[in-house]
């Protein structure tokens, strides 16, 4: 992504004192919300999966297009996603993330005048219905490019008898760029510019050199959040003001257990997230044949599950969890790809 640079320019500027007259805005980074509480990534692989760890690439030179869609469950905001990713080659991969979030018919209420006890006493006091009052649309755009590479290592011999565990590290940076503002009776905006930066390291434990395939994996993977120090800027009604943007971090660590004689593959995981609290989330998915992948999880007291079916070149998802935007339980995408 390449964002003009009155944009960088703008997100560099540094905290004032002046008060903040909004809220920040964090940058999701999934097309499709998996199921699976974000505590374990899927072993589908799909176009924006290194937005939050870097990982498995899949084959290379294969295009993948994402769809994903919040409106058709929800009754406030109207939500869709999309993305486009390409592995390069082997190594290294690509990806192209938009979001557009729009939230109509928001009343802007009238001010209260007088106190309470005033209000109480005197009618006159007392707003009045609101069935005129101005409508307000709010609408966020979302935008972020992903870089990946992929490295393999080996783990040491630990005696002479034993062999070498491959190991696959795996470094991302991506970069976001978020715009929204209010319009209506009045006018709102703010902006910034960030990037993230994630590590991952995949251990080959069950690593078969005649079939070079395993059937054991662990893996470990670590990503910041808002790692430059930028401010997000705002205005309203006229007046700009700053707020500077918080560190976030998540890690996650997940097991892959396979079952050749079943032709499937259990995965069980679990993440912690600076902004999540303490209590860590969990996360289990199955899948069959790399067909049909069934998940479940515990994020934030929340209960989620999704499910996927992958048929050559295109997958259809759907979960069942809570939203960051509060709108809808559920969502559904679609993903396909070609080499």
């Amino acid at each position: 992504m390449r964002v003009a640079s009155a944009f960088i320019l703008l997100a560099l500027i540094g905290a004032e004192s002046e008060d903040f007259t909004g809220e920040q805005y964090l940058l999701g980074s999934s097309v499709a919300d998996n199921g699976s509480s974000a505590a374990l990534p899927s072993r589908i692989y799909t176009a924006t999966q290194f937005l939050d760890f870097p990982g498995d690439f899949g084959d290379a030179k294969t295009f993948r297009l994402e769809m994903a869609s919040l409106p058709m469950f929800g009754d406030l905001s109207q939500t869709w996603d999309g993305a486009f990713g390409y592995a390069l080659d082997p190594r290294t991969h690509m990806s192209v993330f938009g979001q557009i979030v729009t939230t109509p018919d928001i009343s802007e209420l009238p001010l209260l005048r007088g106190s309470r006890e005033d209000r109480l006493n005197d009618p006159g006091f007392r707003p009045v219905a609101c069935n005129g009052c101005a409508q307000m649309t709010d609408a966020v755009y979302l935008v972020a490019l992903n870089f990946t590479r992929k490295y393999d290592m080996e783990f040491p011999r630990l005696d002479i008898s034993s062999r070498p565990i491959p190991i696959q590290l795996s470094g991302g940076l991506t970069a976001k760029y978020y715009w929204e503002e209010l319009f209506g009776a009045d006018y709102y905006e703010a902006q910034n510019l960030n990037l993230d930066a994630g590590l991952c390291m995949k251990f080959l434990w069950g690593y078969n050199p005649v079939t070079k395939s395993s059937d054991r994996n662990i893996k470990i993977q670590f990503s910041g959040f808002e790692i430059l120090p930028t401010s997000q800027q705002s205005e309203f009604g006229g007046v700009q003001v700053y707020e500077r943007m918080d560190y976030r971090w998540r890690m996650s660590a997940d097991w892959e257990e396979g079952f050749p004689d079943l032709a499937s593959t259990l995965s069980a995981g679990f993440t912690q997230r600076s902004e999540g609290g303490a209590i860590p989330g969990f996360g289990v998915e199955w899948d069959l044949k790399d067909m049909l992948y069934v998940r479940a999880g515990l994020d934030d007291d929340y209960i989620s599950a999704g499910a996927s079916i992958a048929w050559r070149w295109i997958s259809v998802h759907y979960a069942f969890r809570y939203h960051e935007l509060g709108t809808s339980l559920y969502q559904v995408s679609g993903q396909v790809q070609w080499p």
